[in-house]
């Protein structure tokens, strides 16, 4: 096709748009959700970002406490004046109160982007010997009353609502000419119908992506800085959502192809719609469910209540005999509380702790196993659904899919076993039980941050070139109507 076809042909669809009202209505208003989305996405990474910074002030601040605190018993002669389960140079006491340190997975830049699993998945814990607590009663605190209508970000927009304004777009670029009666001129010119069409479509799908990446990439540097730019993640977020556009505007020039109405186009391209991008997802939703049950919460605590019961009517009976009722200790006797029975609850913590913490795997292999392969399916089941494809590769571009989130739930167990390690022979023998020093404080171990926004581990290239193959097949079987209409 000649260069000048092309320059008439652009110059009319520019003309076209810029004359079509509803139109230019429909782009004006989302451009307003597309910032809104922006703006809000990036309101809940700097949100993220002042919850890590505030925790980080409040551990230095517990350090310099405990820090303080034991140099004024070491001074005083050992003697805490306090309640002693308060008294940090015991070591037990000081592993359930000041000692537990927090473990973070810093939020990556894109994830402004997409929310994914970050509104349900904690993004920090405390962790402590026995357990790794989310900040429930610590962190920041929302609303439940604002929540529910759920998270307004880029991707909801992108992947969601966007597709409606392709349709609105495209559903006509060859029924218009039928009802506006130039189909007949059209059919006699010695230009290709098919390629007329097709160059039409193409025209209106760089339009489109290039004016919504000149708007988008200025907003995101404004919001986020332009270190963004230089990472792998935000070249494939650019490919995949260009080619998410594209996937629509193909469907669009294929739907187009079959010469019906523009309101038959519409209708057909609205169930489409549904179809991939709401029904198939929820009935994977409920297929997986029921495929691959995830083992509730209370039988994963049952689990646990069950093997401590168990050691303690067997092998545990000698520990607690030996501790409870040993004449040092006098725990059964005192009517107050003595450093013996500080030591003594330290040792029963040590060891029930080992008990339910190998309860505890069993039960949390049997749920991550489930939701492995949950996931599993869904990779395997992504080419169904656009939509889907793009929610599971842009959560794993920003850092927010649940590989990602399980992979820092794994790391922060490592270090609750490298602080157990740590505590433990200090306050489960009588000669260092009460010997937490300074020095020891200063030693606690620390989470040492990762990072986890790597897709390397997902199917990033597969899914595109699998897309790819898919247009070109739509595209190819459009194509082949409009010659035989032609005819």
């Amino acid at each position: 096709m000649k260069l000048s076809i092309v320059r008439v042909i652009w110059n009319l669809e520019l003309k076209i748009l810029s004359r079509n009202k509803v139109l230019v209505a429909l782009f004006a208003i989302m451009l307003v959700m597309l910032l809104s989305a922006l703006w809000i996405g990036n309101s809940m990474y700097r949100k993220q970002e002042q919850t890590i910074g505030k925790i980080q002030v409040h551990e230095a601040e517990m350090l310099d406490s405990l820090k303080t605190r034991i140099r004024r018993i070491e001074a005083n002669h050992m003697v805490h004046p306090g309640f002693i389960w308060d008294d940090p140079t015991f070591a037990y006491n000081t592993a359930r109160n000041e000692g537990p340190k927090f473990a973070v997975k810093q939020p990556f830049v894109l994830q402004a982007l997409n929310v994914g699993q970050s509104d349900i998945q904690p993004f920090y814990y405390k962790v402590y010997i026995n357990k790794k607590q989310y900040l429930t009663y610590e962190g920041e605190i929302d609303n439940s009353l604002l929540q529910f209508i759920g998270n307004f970000d880029f991707a909801f927009v992108v992947i969601y609502l966007f597709p409606l304004l392709i349709i609105v777009f495209t559903y006509n670029v060859l029924s218009s000419e039928k009802e506006q009666g130039t189909w007949v001129l059209l059919k006699t010119s010695n230009q290709s119908i098919a390629r007329l069409i097709q160059l039409r479509v193409s025209i209106r799908y760089v339009l489109f992506t290039g004016l919504f990446w000149l708007l988008v990439i200025p907003i995101m540097v404004a919001l986020l800085g332009s270190s963004f730019l230089a990472t792998s993640n935000w070249w494939w977020t650019f490919a995949l959502v260009s080619l998410y556009f594209g996937f629509w505007f193909v469907l669009s020039f294929l739907v187009n192809s079959f010469s019906l109405t523009s309101t038959v186009n519409a209708m057909v391209l609205i169930f489409l719609w549904l179809f991939t991008g709401i029904l198939i997802p929820n009935v994977l939703q409920i297929g997986l469910s029921q495929a691959y049950p995830i083992p509730s919460r209370i039988s994963q605590t049952n689990e646990e209540r069950k093997a401590v019961n168990k050691y303690f009517e067997k092998d545990g009976q000698l520990l607690t005999k030996e501790v409870f009722s040993s004449p040092r200790t006098l725990i059964r006797q005192a009517s107050i509380v003595t450093p013996g029975m500080v030591y003594g609850y330290g040792v029963i913590v040590y060891k029930s702790q080992e008990i339910k913490d190998a309860a505890a795997e069993v039960a949390e292999r049997k749920l991550y196993g489930q939701i492995e392969k949950q996931q599993a399916a869904i990779q395997a089941f992504q080419l169904l659904s656009p939509a889907l494809m793009m929610q599971e590769e842009l959560s794993a571009l920003s850092g927010t899919h649940w590989f990602q989130f399980n992979a820092f739930s794994r790391d922060v167990d490592q270090f609750r076993k490298r602080t157990q390690q740590f505590y433990y022979p200090k306050m489960t023998y009588e000669s260092t039980y009460r010997t937490f020093s300074v020095k020891d404080a200063e030693a606690i171990p620390t989470f040492t941050p990762q990072s986890y926004h790597d897709y390397s581990w997902s199917k990033i290239p597969q899914a595109f070139i699998s897309y790819l193959a898919i247009m070109g097949l739509l595209g190819w079987i459009g194509h082949r109507k409009l010659l035989n209409a032609q005819r």
